[in-house]
């Protein structure tokens, strides 16, 4: 909805205590945060939701520890009885677990795990969020070698099946915006150098993780060439970034042996959570292509030449 804001984090909810804003909704991450927004005398005038770390939350590079959103169970119920004390009905349940959701028996146990909440506080939510994390196609999680189909009518199941387990609920929401718009974008990075060390082979390019796709740490995508080299003879290779970290590569993986200097490497499904995150690091903004169909494509951003690069850290002697 227009009017939603996720309050996580503490630049955030010190901005929100100094603004009016009525009938926003807010999802509250932490107990820190109800007491600043309560005492701001903010919360009166909100539809409040509260978001969970449930125990199917974790980090996507150290699975064993989880990560640094949401309320626990015992925050959570800490929470409610702050907000019911102040006459302020909790709306909404919020959940994110992660990118690339294994299959829907994920959501379907964190569901289950909410539910259990409610009934143990006696919680009558209108509205429950289950976050995004469906899979996109050429997606994977580099914590898995291989990831079974997900069935989305099975996950449609799942979310039916929620008002059942919570009664009061007058709406599902999700967040599968990735979902949707991840394969309508490509990174195009351009091969400038080549090197060959004992039994694998870099290849260094003008675009790589750190300014571009910083998600390549925790998940691989579909590499492709252009011009098109055949896959028949191929070398274990590491495509680097042009930036001055080891960090700084997109995957290492099996490519053309034949791949030249100046051949371009796509890596596909680049259209959420990638460019728009690129920085000036050691490197300038790239071009940005837009295509509505197959027979045009229209520049929407120049690529930064070095002079374009150097005034924006340059300071003017005037």
């Amino acid at each position: 909805m227009p009017n939603d804001i996720l309050v996580n984090g503490v630049a955030k909810h010190e901005w929100l205590s100094r603004v009016s804003l009525p009938g926003l909704r807010v999802n509250l991450d932490s107990l820190h945060e109800v007491e600043c927004l309560l005492t701001a005398g903010l919360l009166k005038g909100w539809h409040v939701g509260l978001r969970f770390q449930l125990s199917l939350e974790h980090d996507p590079d150290e699975p064993s520890y989880s990560t640094q959103f949401g309320l626990s169970i015992d925050e959570a119920t800490e929470a409610v009885k702050v907000l019911r004390q102040a006459g302020i009905p909790v709306e909404a349940i919020h959940f994110h677990l992660r990118s690339n959701i294994e299959g829907p028996e994920v959501y379907q146990q964190a569901i289950s795990e909410v539910a259990e909440f409610c009934r143990i506080v006696d919680l009558q939510p209108k509205y429950l969020d289950v976050g995004g994390g469906l899979p996109a196609r050429g997606e994977i999680s580099r914590s898995v070698e291989s990831r079974p189909e997900f069935h989305l009518g099975e996950y449609a199941r799942v979310i039916l099946d929620a008002k059942r387990q919570i009664p009061s609920l007058e709406e599902c929401w999700a967040e599968n915006g990735r979902f949707l718009t991840s394969d309508s974008g490509i990174l195009v990075v351009k091969v400038l150098d080549i090197k060959h060390r004992r039994a694998q082979r870099f290849v260094i390019c003008d675009g790589g993780r750190t300014n571009h796709a910083i998600i390549s740490d925790w998940e691989r995508h579909t590499i492709t060439t252009y011009p098109t080299r055949e896959f028949t003879s191929t070398i274990l290779t590491t495509v680097c970034g042009p930036t001055c970290m080891a960090f700084d590569r997109l995957d290492r993986i099996l490519l053309p042996s034949n791949l030249r200097i100046g051949d371009y490497l796509l890596w596909h499904n680049a259209g959420a959570y990638h460019i728009p995150w690129e920085t000036r690091f050691s490197h300038g903004l790239s071009a940005v292509l837009w295509s509505d169909d197959e027979d045009s494509i229209s520049v929407v951003r120049e690529p930064e030449d070095f002079t374009d690069w150097w005034t924006a850290w340059s300071v003017s002697d005037g």
